[in-house]
């Protein structure tokens, strides 16, 4: 007889039976073990296959790139930049002689600036000591405000220099004004207002802007751009024709910090500026007035006789020409002039004294606000505004003895 399914013995029949699925899981966890144990009998670790044993063949992976370990060399430490004001160069200003105007050309280093350019006629001045310090294209054009004895032929001076960017009144409307304003225009230059609070790259010098707060235009003067310059630890004032409330602002800013080394005098003098607590306030070692001849008074006798009063030594480029103010990469500043004074040589640090000494003895002369020259008290040529002062100091600021009334010396 066949054997069948149905021949077969129950023990058999139960055997050919698939597990029930409760043993199943017991069953793997029985082979994994049994595994394990083989694995760790050949040499091999747990979780790992074995060369000696035959595995299922796995798709190939793209295993990740290994890390780049940091490097132990150690890298060189980064250096401050130098924090000098001027860059650790030379830096020129020079008060040009326009007469009855301003106009004051700056270069540091590479860079070069023109604050103002004089009254209508001076434009060759202008390009004069343009040329005399090599500059042959402005960076940095700054008009303190719009009147025609800051600004009368700039225009022309702006068509030859181009300047790259130009700072100016923010309200004006005067006819010279609008005039600079095409020729801006048209060479491409970046337009610009200033306010208080700003600060005005000028190459490695940082102008900070003083004045004004906001444009009145019902006094320009009053307007005018005020800078403060810090070279080498010495500050110097370019103050435009400030006046009234915007002086005593700008007076109160300069009182939180150091004296000013240098003054530029607003207003050629005029009585109206340079005040008693303006002066108190800015403590200036040295003022400088733009001026030359006109029907305003100034400047004003009053004006230098509080100069004087706060012991300000004081220089104009009516009397001495273009005044022209170097501070050395060492430190040391050098001033001189196209006439008159004798050249001042400051020594270096920020406080500089005048190299010129007196010899002899010291007895009391004679000056007046507006002369050159130091007098006998009987002199015919002292007016009433006759100053007493020592032979040294009179000699130290640069004055010479008459030759009519033949003082010591």
């Amino acid at each position: 007889m066949s054997h069948s399914s149905q021949g077969l013995t129950r023990y058999e029949q139960r055997l050919a039976k698939p597990l029930p699925v409760l043993w199943r899981p017991l069953r793997d966890l029985l082979v994994a073990f049994l595994l394990s144990a083989l694995l760790a009998s050949c040499g091999g670790t747990a979780g790992t296959p074995s060369a000696a044993l035959p595995t299922a063949k796995a798709k190939p992976t793209h295993s990740a790139k290994p890390a780049k370990t940091p490097s132990t060399k150690p890298k060189p430490a980064k250096t401050a930049a130098p924090t000098n004001a001027s860059g650790g160069g030379s830096v020129t200003l020079a008060f040009v002689d326009v007469g009855q105007g301003d106009g004051i050309v700056i270069k540091a280093g590479s860079w070069a600036g023109l604050i103002d350019g004089g009254s209508a006629g001076n434009d060759t001045a202008i390009a004069g000591e343009l040329s005399a310090l090599g500059i042959s294209r402005l960076d940095t054009l700054v008009v303190t405000h719009p009147h025609e004895d800051h600004i009368g032929d700039l225009a022309s001076i702006v068509q030859r220099y181009r300047p790259r960017v130009a700072y100016s009144d923010a309200t004006a409307s005067t006819a010279c004004y609008r005039n600079l304003m095409s020729a801006l225009h048209s060479v491409g230059a970046k337009i610009s207002h200033a306010y208080r609070g700003q600060r005005l790259h000028f190459g490695a010098l940082v102008a900070q802007v003083l004045s004004p707060d906001t444009y009145m235009a019902s006094d320009l003067n009053a307007d005018s751009i005020v800078l403060l310059l810090r070279i080498d630890g010495r500050e110097v004032l370019l103050t435009g024709d400030l006046s009234g409330p915007n002086e005593a602002a700008v007076g109160s800013i300069c009182a939180r910090g150091p004296p000013l080394y240098l003054l530029k005098v607003a207003h050629h003098g005029s009585a109206y500026s340079t005040g008693d607590s303006f002066l108190s306030e800015t403590r200036p070692q040295y003022a400088v007035i733009s001026v030359g001849p006109n029907s305003y008074g100034h400047p004003s006798p009053a004006t230098l006789a509080r100069l004087h009063a706060h012991g300000v030594r004081t220089y104009s480029t009516q009397r001495d020409g273009t005044i022209t103010v170097t501070f050395s990469a060492s430190g040391a500043v050098s001033w001189h002039f196209t006439r008159s004074a004798k050249p001042v040589q400051a020594s270096g640090g920020s406080s500089g004294g005048d190299a010129t000494t007196s010899t002899g003895g010291d007895p009391i002369v004679y000056i007046t606000a507006t002369g050159e020259c130091y007098h006998r008290a009987g002199c015919r040529y002292l007016s009433k505004s006759k100053i007493a002062i020592h032979l040294s100091k009179a000699k130290a600021e640069g004055y010479r003895p008459c030759s009519v009334c033949k003082p010591p010396t």
